[in-house]
């Protein structure tokens, strides 16, 4: 028998079903499962898009950011050794600000989330993927915050869609105008009708969209399913 202390987190998956015999043991901690029940989405609420970004890491459709010092602990991890003290720590820092960041959501009050299918953006040679943004790109662990906003969407009860990544940020949100010419760096100013703004914000309103459109094309909401 290890005595452990029950954590908040703990007891309230446990609230939804039953501790699993067994464990796995580690030099950070304990790691415990819990057999959960079945339960349905919310029927109601608002939807989200969220955006996932190199510097800030959230960007939602409703213009908030989340995790704008993300750049700061990226860049820890880029200039301290391989394997040394420093960059473990400076792992588990980003570990932590991955948590944290992703906590502020405010998932009390939605139903539906949606998220960019995001796989290999590491790999392969594209254009305007230059040396410094390859250097940007290593410390992120975007597959990471995708499996956390996974589990805080089981845990809420939040139905999570993920959508084709494919021009997000480069969809003018006014005119529905797609050019790559229009993205610089953080700003958006499409080159056709002038709308301009943030481009992580305007990327996420493109994921609500798409989001919204496949929902629209795989059910049909009752009077009770309604996603604001």
């Amino acid at each position: 028998t290890i005595p452990t202390k029950r954590t908040v987190v703990l007891n309230r998956w446990a609230e939804r079903g039953t501790i699993v015999q067994g464990c796995a043991l580690s030099e950070a901690g304990i790691v415990l499962w819990v057999d959960v029940k079945d339960q349905p989405s919310k029927l109601s609420g608002q939807s989200l898009g969220v955006d996932i970004g190199v510097n800030k890491l959230l960007s939602d459709s409703q213009g908030n950011h989340y995790g704008t010092e993300f750049k700061t602990i990226r860049d820890k991890i880029r200039r301290s050794k391989p394997k040394s003290k420093a960059r473990y720590r400076h792992y588990a820092e980003r570990e932590n600000f991955i948590n944290r960041t992703i906590n502020l959501l405010p998932w009390v009050v939605l139903c539906v989330m949606g998220v960019e299918d995001l796989h290999d953006m590491k790999r392969g040679k594209q254009k305007r993927r230059g040396k410094d943004f390859r250097k940007a790109l290593a410390p992120w662990t975007y597959r990471r915050v995708l499996e956390r906003i996974g589990h805080k969407a089981q845990e809420h009860r939040v139905r999570l869609v993920a959508v084709p990544p494919a021009h997000t940020s480069q969809t003018c949100p006014n005119c529905r105008t797609v050019s790559r010419d229009s993205r610089r760096g953080e700003r958006f100013q499409c080159v056709v009708c002038g709308h301009s703004g943030d481009a992580d914000h305007f990327g996420a309103l493109e994921i609500i969209a798409r989001t919204r459109q496949i929902l629209r094309s795989v059910e049909s909401l009752g009077p009770n399913q309604a996603v604001t």
